[in-house]
């Protein structure tokens, strides 16, 4: 099911900010997202539908991001790491002593 915007093609800047607003204040406040649409008037099946579009849209600026090089290093024998599998067909391997800022690019050209 796709928003009236996304059907249309036109997007609502000031309906995005306004959203991405209310999805920070609803995290913040640890309640369900009934208790807190109850609480604060918002109908709470357009924060599903904007919370889906907000999801969709920040997919597609990740997806135009590009490649991201990943250089394979040996590994040292024994050594501790993690796997982190993101579908059935993408997984990513950490071992020790990785990079940080390298960890983030790929998590962000993932989408993940």
């Amino acid at each position: 099911m796709e928003t009236t915007a996304a059907k249309s093609g036109r997007r609502n800047g000031e309906k995005e900010i306004y959203w991405r607003g209310v999805f920070a204040e609803h995290g913040a406040s640890g309640k369900s997202v009934r208790e807190f649409c109850l609480e604060k008037g918002v109908n709470a099946n357009s924060f599903y539908g904007w919370r889906r579009e907000v999801r969709l849209r920040d997919s597609e600026k990740a997806a135009g991001k590009g490649f991201v090089e990943l250089v394979r290093r040996e590994s040292v024998t024994g050594s501790a790491g993690v796997s982190i599998r993101l579908c059935e067909r993408m997984s990513i391997v950490i071992e020790r002593g990785f990079d940080v800022a390298t960890l983030k690019a790929v998590l962000a050209a993932v989408g993940a």
